[in-house]
């Protein structure tokens, strides 16, 4: 049985019946295990929900997107993460954290450009230091933002427990670099895309032991996907790794799946 190493399952456009049709599909396809990715302290109460309905199926992953923390106070944003550390125990990874870069989410909270880059930085900051104190592997978001995480990592050091970059879509070069640190690369339906060639060349040379599969579903759908991106969709992005390394898609998924299972020590 395989893993989604990172989806959405408590993303409010997944009903309980969607969630209940869902976990059956994927279950056919022999994808039993998923990842969550933390948004927000609502994500995190849906997340919990979850649990306790799928014990087996879901693992848990609290973290202040930079979507949340551009679009918050800072004042709001100290308050989530007081709730968020009184929960933090609860889930196994730490995330989705990180910096987003691009104009529309800078411009989402009202700040200019470079106070908006320093309200990102000071959470992402406050965050790891989070994963250090409770040994939570860290779920990477770093959009147009690459040079700079990896500047604060070098700075501030990597948590013991390390962590992945999720929807990776970057270089071969810039791989290696979170690589070096210790970091895992997860890599999505981007893949699927003709016009991700910098992707293709990464996922063509990454070395096994770090690399990962997921859906980052209900977004982040592969190429002509219909409707809601689902768990299901890890087939297309294996069958695609696969033509990539020379693999089968089995082996693709296997690969991911043990890697997961030691990422976050399952």
């Amino acid at each position: 049985m395989y893993i989604d190493s990172h989806s959405h399952w408590s993303d409010p456009r997944y009903t309980p019946e969607i969630v209940e049709s869902l976990l059956k599909k994927s279950e056919e396809l022999d994808i039993s295990e998923f990842m969550l990715g933390g948004v927000d302290p609502l994500d995190w109460l849906r997340q919990l929900e979850l649990k306790q309905m799928y014990p087996k199926s879901f693992h848990l992953c609290f973290g202040l997107h930079p979507y949340f923390v551009s679009k918050n106070t800072a004042v709001d944003c100290e308050i989530a993460l007081d709730e968020l550390v009184k929960i933090i125990d609860q889930a196994q990874a730490l995330g989705e954290t990180g910096l987003d870069f691009r104009d529309k989410i800078l411009e989402s909270g009202g700040l200019s450009h470079d106070e908006a880059r320093a309200h990102q930085i000071d959470f992402f900051e406050n965050q790891i230091e989070l994963a250090k104190v409770y040994q939570k592997p860290l779920v990477l978001h770093i959009v147009q933002a690459h040079e700079k995480a990896l500047q604060i990592f070098e700075m501030w050091g990597v948590p013991d427990k390390k962590g992945m970059v999720h929807a990776f879509n970057g270089s071969y070069e810039t791989a290696i670099k979170y690589i070096d640190l210790g970091f895992m690369i997860s890599v999505g339906g981007a893949v699927t895309f003709d016009k991700h060639q910098k992707l293709h060349q990464a996922v063509a040379q990454i070395p096994v032991d770090f690399l990962l599969l997921e859906s980052d579903s209900p977004d982040q759908a592969p190429q002509n996907w219909k409707g809601l991106n689902d768990s299901s969709s890890l087939w297309q992005i294996a069958e695609k790794i696969g033509q990539l390394r020379g693999i089968t898609a089995e082996t693709a998924l296997e690969i991911s799946t043990k890697n997961f299972k030691k990422l976050f020590t399952l």
